[in-house]
């Protein structure tokens, strides 16, 4: 089954699922693996992790599209008001990690994104960078500062962890606790 039913995601769904994750966790240990012993001046290899973390952003565009095309299942039936909220909360926020984080560290980055073959550009040399500057008085050190505080300092090393952490404890506690389809229908067809 392509398209999500009432009852589960559809291999389309799952597969975007599972990739994006994938795709963030070798993000995450890129970076780890790179600043681990890394005290000051430029990080070697960072590159690498720039071209994962700013290429998430089409299977990300991708997710988007299929959501609007393929709704996810409801929840199951009877769950209190709170869950629901905190469901609705944390996916939002997910989505939204997922989008900021790429183009946090595209904005707050000095040597763009190269990809071998061609590379995307420093933000600070495209024009609308030099139109925002101009236009709202931004200094590039004062951009570069909120972008990499935002990337590198707050939601990179904490929030982005903590939401992962907390929608994976989720569909734990709802297998083992709850015993309910919330994690099964993200791992394999479940039509009834």
């Amino acid at each position: 089954m392509l398209k999500n039913s009432q009852h589960a995601y559809g291999s389309v769904a799952r597969a975007l699922h599972w990739l994006m994750a994938l795709w963030i966790l070798v993000a995450c240990v890129i970076i780890v693996w790179l600043t681990w012993d890394h005290t000051e001046g430029p990080i070697a290899g960072l590159n690498y992790h720039k071209v994962v973390g700013f290429t998430i952003l089409l299977p990300l565009a991708l997710r988007m599209a299929w959501r609007l095309v393929s709704p996810p299942p409801p929840l199951p039936a009877g769950l209190p008001r709170w869950q629901l909220r905190a469901s609705t909360a944390s996916h939002f926020l997910l989505y939204f990690l997922m989008l900021a984080m790429p183009l946090s560290g595209y904005f707050g980055n000095f040597g763009g994104v190269d990809y071998g073959f061609f590379k995307v550009p420093p933000f600070w040399q495209t024009g609308l960078a030099q139109w925002i500057f101009s236009t709202f008085g931004i200094s590039q050190e004062q951009w570069d500062l909120f972008f990499d505080t935002f990337h590198y300092r707050i939601v990179g090393p904490w929030i982005l962890p903590a939401a992962i952490l907390a929608h994976a404890g989720a569909a734990i506690f709802h297998h083992v606790v709850q015993k309910d389809d919330v994690l099964r229908r993200m791992l394999r067809d479940n039509e009834r």
